[in-house]
Order: C-alpha cells, then structure tokens, then sequence
C-alpha cells in the first residue's frame, strides 16, 4: 500500500512538473500532446525541472550577473 501511495505522488508530482515545462516552451516552438514522444517528454520533464528551480531564491554572493560583484 505504501508503495501505491509513493506511485500515486509521483507521477502527480511528474505531471505538474511536465506541465511547468510545457507551458515553460515558448506557445510557436509547442508540439501538440499526441505527438510528444520519449525525447520531448524527457526534455520538457527536464525544462520544467529548470524552470520550477529557477523560481527559488538566489543564493548569496549570486545576486548579479556573473562576473559582477557588488563593491
């Protein structure tokens, strides 16, 4: 049972993310649902992973484009 219930958060938690991803391609740049295939759902998968990691806060000493720091 409690292999069920780690199953069933997963793969809720998998479609939110592939969705975060999704919706994370720009709209021109979209394949239709029925023709994603193993590479495009690996790859959005992947982008919304990003994309839900971008939204954290910065880490210090990371506050400005590389390269720059505050004087």
């Amino acid at each position: 049972m409690d292999l069920l219930i780690l199953f069933i958060m997963g793969t809720c938690f998998a479609t939110v993310v592939f969705f975060v991803g999704r919706f994370a391609w720009p709209r021109h740049d979209r394949v239709p649902l029925m023709e994603v295939d193993h590479v495009l759902l690996w790859t959005t998968l992947r982008r919304g992973w990003h994309a839900m990691g971008s939204l954290g806060p910065t880490p210090p000493g990371r506050s400005g484009p590389s390269g720059s720091h505050p004087a």
